[in-house]
């Protein structure tokens, strides 16, 4: 079904006021959901509700937590996010480095322990809007919370780790990266799997050491692992995931020991540059919009496929889902639907909220 983004900000929003969030932070983590689903990342959207309410009731994930700062300096603040809401914790780390960085120029943070951060570009967006190139780094530490093999192994060593890297175009849109050092993003391969269909590529080693298109192999007995993308290079950016994110951050990258079943935090670390320390800020602009022009011009292999710039794909998207809706599925629909009744929210609240028959 489609659904307008305002409704179902709305009916998302409700759904985590249900789980006891105060109607600031459920516009937030709502606001996060919904805006990744418009932008093509329904991994990392409302199909998320499900998984927060149900950790929300394990006690995993803590509503209406804030970031606790642990050291600040002139261009220096570390953060602890309290297993808090991660679209929430780690917004608020980033809005403590912003103003250091517009004092000084450069400004680093990091976070450590809060929940599942969502799209890890919306944080370079933020950071664009405010003027700063910026380079994000994101890790999850837990004991057997492993998912990657590394590049020539076949069993879990590494965290799906996020990077995603931003930079301002003054009257313009920003270039904004936002990749998954996997093969394909996990909640990607989470949503095949809920939608029953194939991957698109064999990106999974099963338990036995064959390559497949199965995402039902990684859950198996033995377990599957997924691969990390470009071989040993995206195996050696996934490492400096849990070095920066993870070591930095002081949270570590430990998957040493027997895995259970715990809420997945969210550790990042991130950098902040202001590009006019470098540059006229007007000269550097026009160059970066000859270049992003240049780059698009390229002849694409498919004619109905034009070359694109980072950034350009979840805006197009984005455009799109403002004029026509976006796109819910049954399975995620019932999902949402089941896990915000168990904290009293009837199904027909959120179906009249949407518009849903």
């Amino acid at each position: 079904m489609q659904v307008r983004h305002e409704a179902l900000r709305k009916a998302t929003a409700a759904a985590f006021m249900a789980g006891g969030s105060d109607a600031r932070e459920a516009a937030i983590v709502a606001d996060h959901l919904v805006d990744a689903n418009m932008v093509g990342h329904d991994s990392h959207g409302v199909v998320r509700i499900a998984a927060y309410l149900d950790n929300v009731a394990r006690d995993k994930l803590k509503a209406n937590q804030h970031i606790t700062v642990t050291f600040e300096s002139e261009s220096i603040v570390r953060c602890d996010g309290n297993q808090g809401y991660g679209q929430v914790v780690a917004l608020e780390a980033l809005e403590r480095a912003i103003p250091k960085a517009r004092k000084h120029g450069l400004a680093m943070v990091t976070m450590k322990e809060g929940g599942h951060i969502g799209r890890i570009g919306h944080y370079p967006e933020v950071a664009a809007a405010a003027g700063f190139a910026s380079i994000f780094f994101v890790n999850s530490a837990r004991p057997g919370g492993a998912q990657l093999a590394p590049f020539g192994g076949k069993d879990r060593r590494l965290n799906a780790g996020p990077i995603a890297l931003g930079f301002p175009m003054p009257g313009g849109d920003p270039i904004i990266l936002d990749i998954s050092t996997a093969a394909m993003a996990m909640g990607k391969m989470r949503l095949a799997r809920l939608r029953g269909e194939r991957l698109p590529a064999k990106v999974i080693v099963d338990g036995h050491g064959t390559l497949t298109d199965d995402p039902n192999a990684f859950y198996a007995d033995p377990s599957g692992a997924m691969t990390p993308f470009g071989e040993h290079k995206g195996h050696g950016l996934c490492v400096f995931t849990d070095l920066f994110a993870g070591m930095l951050s002081g949270a570590g990258a430990d998957y040493r020991g027997e895995s259970y079943d715990w809420w997945p935090k969210n550790n990042f670390a991130a950098w902040l540059v202001d590009p006019a320390l470098f540059a006229d800020m007007g000269e550097m602009a026009a160059k970066v919009a000859d270049y992003a022009a240049w780059v698009r011009e390229g002849a694409p292999l498919d004619p109905a496929q034009p070359v694109l710039m980072p950034g350009d794909f979840e805006r197009r998207n984005r455009a799109s889902a403002l004029a026509n809706g976006v796109a819910v599925d049954a399975a995620t629909w019932k999902a949402i639907t089941d896990a915000a009744a168990k904290f009293g929210l009837e199904k027909a609240r959120l179906d009249a909220m949407i518009g849903a028959n």
